[in-house]
């Protein structure tokens, strides 16, 4: 099974976002809501909780609840470089809004 499918350049920017004393913490995969539209996947570091699915990528540990992985199925992230748009874009096998892939996230610590 592979929770998390990494593109290009996102493992790398992942690890240059993160805090150098919390590179090894597991990145949570989780819903957040941004306060003015729908809800939307986020990332945040986190320690792994008992019933945690656990997925590595890329030198990366990601972790996500069993609920948010059936609500959501699996997840791409990208890092989006556009002037406008800095971030982390992360898309899922089954949308959680009709927003899901445009919205830009960052690693919450």
């Amino acid at each position: 099974m592979s929770l998390v499918h990494l593109e290009a350049g996102a493992g790398e920017a992942i690890r240059l976002s993160m805090p150098a004393k919390e590179s090894n913490r597991p990145i949570r995969i989780e819903l957040h809501s941004t306060g003015c539209c729908d809800a939307s996947l986020g990332l945040c570091l986190d320690d792994v909780r008992e019933a945690d699915l656990i997925y590595e990528s890329d030198g990366l540990q990601f972790v996500m609840s069993p609920e948010i992985h059936q609500l959501a199925g699996d997840v791409t992230i990208a890092c989006a470089h556009d002037q406008d748009k800095a971030g982390f874009v992360i898309k899922s096998a089954k949308p959680v809004s009709e927003w899901d892939g445009f919205g830009v996230c960052h690693i919450r610590t």
